[in-house]
């Protein structure tokens, strides 16, 4: 019997029941079959949930036994009492029949119990005078100099500092000794470019590293013998960022005020010139945050309203994708590094995702001054000129997840920088007015708990940030317009006679 006979024999009844009671279709027996599953389903369903249920009344018998055989607590033992009563009460309330997710529950606790035990990590963090370093020029030694970005080593055995001079200096990365009488000096130092230095980065191997340049180029350095080894040439205006790809040993990308995104591979498009290599970009990606093009003809053309590339960043979970931000809107664009951009003159690239403009934004837009990424590399945060950081999801972008504000945080420049501690659980960031501020992440990448450290940290704006990549210690690198660097770590004796005797020559949150 065909399929349309079977439909018309169910439908079609007489309305005076002239041929009888309605006869059972295969539509009827499939119905049956679905409800009688259902059934038996909802019954294993119970059975699981009551078997589960007896478990977490087990565990919550055994947690209460505990505590009655241990009448005392010690503070590292504490959280993790609390995290299995937080997990049996996630069983009963909630219903987590699963034994994972159980298990889930109770690791995302302990991360969030953690975080709250070292909120008074950050308000030991001290800057004494031993870990201070006043940059003055080579030229003039009365006349101070700005520093203008630092970065840590993979390693964390060294901190690169680059200023508007073009020297690079390079500091060991020791405990600061309050004590000591040794101050902060670096262990090298040499002029890297004729011209401003805006930006820094070590290779994954500690043995090179790249700086930017406001003379439009790039070099890569090796840092033991100071010796250049190659000059990347294709920029047209200042060179504000760069960034490796990550865990490459050849391959990284610049971000310029001309309005473009460069790809450099140091294996290939180069020739010699003077004795010297001489690199050309394998890929370029122009008017990566421009406006858009202007309706009025200029000069006869479509003029474009430009905008600069102000900060990049490789992500983790895709080496071939790489965010970045501009001086025109707080959106956060991902590249495909691998496509050509083959575009018509004066049209715009198009990135391979995008953020949304946040709904919290009002008035005109406004330009981003740097991009951190944390160590899981799943969120993004976007310092913006509204006095906000903007965090993003890395692995599906769209509108911000949440926005991060103080009143002590102020953004007024592009040369605000922010950093991610190495657990996570720290963003700081700079601040046009002197301080650096310190959020407290939860185990979503937010500030929901509200608590932040404020570093009283320079005279003028601080720019500069980053944390010790190591996980042996706390200690934040801070840079500010006053031609200073600082290095913070953990002390609370120091910080709290600090607060009380103003002869202490040393700087506290």
């Amino acid at each position: 019997m065909a399929l349309t006979e079977i439909t018309l024999r169910a439908n079609n009844r007489d309305t005076n029941n002239s041929r009888g009671p309605r006869q059972t279709t295969l539509f009827d027996s499939l119905g049956a079959a679905q409800r009688r599953h259902k059934r038996q389903r909802k019954a294993a369903g119970q059975e699981n949930a009551s078997i589960e249920n007896s478990r977490a009344d087990a565990t919550e018998k055994a947690v209460k036994r505990a505590r009655t055989e241990v009448p005392e607590c010690t503070a590292a033992a504490r959280p993790q009492k609390l995290c299995e009563a937080r997990s049996v009460l996630a069983v009963r309330r909630f219903g987590m029949t699963s034994a994972h997710t159980a298990q889930r529950y109770r690791q995302q606790q302990s991360l969030t119990m953690d975080s709250v035990f070292a909120t008074s990590r950050l308000a030991s963090l001290v800057s004494p005078a031993t870990g201070v370093f006043q940059l003055y020029a080579d030229t003039e030694p009365q006349r101070g100099v700005l520093p203008l970005a630092c970065k840590y080593s993979a390693n964390g055995e060294q901190l690169a500092l680059v200023d508007e001079s073009g020297f690079v200096s390079v500091f060991g990365t020791r405990t600061v000794d309050a004590q000591s009488d040794v101050s902060l000096e670096p262990i090298l130092r040499w002029k890297a470019h004729d011209n401003s230095a805006f930006d820094v980065e070590w290779r994954a191997d500690c043995a090179q590293m790249v700086t930017a340049s406001a003379d439009e180029t790039l070099r890569v350095w090796d840092v033991e013998h100071q010796q250049c080894m190659g000059s990347f040439v294709g920029h047209a205006q200042t060179v504000r960022s760069v960034s490796w790809r990550s865990a490459s040993m050849h391959c990284f990308s610049s971000a310029s005020r001309d309005g473009s995104i460069m790809i450099w591979d140091s294996r290939c498009n180069k020739e010699r010139v003077d004795g010297e290599y001489v690199y050309r970009p394998v890929n370029v990606i122009g008017h990566a945050h421009n406006l858009g093009s202007s309706k009025k003809p200029m000069r006869g053309k479509k003029g474009m309203l430009g905008g600069s590339v102000t900060a990049i960043c490789h992500l983790q979970h895709n080496t071939d994708l790489l965010a970045s931000v501009g001086s025109t809107s707080e959106i956060v664009k991902f590249w495909d590094v691998r496509m050509k951009a083959h575009v018509r003159p004066f049209a715009l690239p198009t990135p391979a995702m995008s953020t949304l403009l946040s709904t919290s934004s009002a008035g005109r837009s406004r330009g981003t001054a740097s991009l951190s990424l944390d160590p899981d590399g799943t969120r993004l945060y976007s310092a913006c000129n509204d006095n906000s950081v903007y965090v993003h999801n890395a692995l599906m972008p769209g509108q911000p997840i949440a926005r991060l504000t103080a009143p002590e945080f102020e953004c007024q420049s592009f040369n605000i920088g922010t950093s991610m501690s190495t657990c996570g659980r720290h963003l700081a960031a700079g601040s046009s007015s002197g301080n650096v501020v310190v959020w407290e992440l939860d185990r979503m990448g937010t500030n929901s708990s509200g608590r932040r450290a404020v570093l009283q940290a320079h005279t003028k704006e601080a720019g500069c940030v980053a944390w010790y990549p190591g996980k042996d210690k706390m200690q934040l690198a801070t840079c500010g317009d006053d031609g200073i660097l600082r290095l913070w770590e953990e002390n609370a004796k120091l910080a709290e006679s600090a607060k009380t005797d103003p002869t202490k020559q040393c700087s506290w949150g």
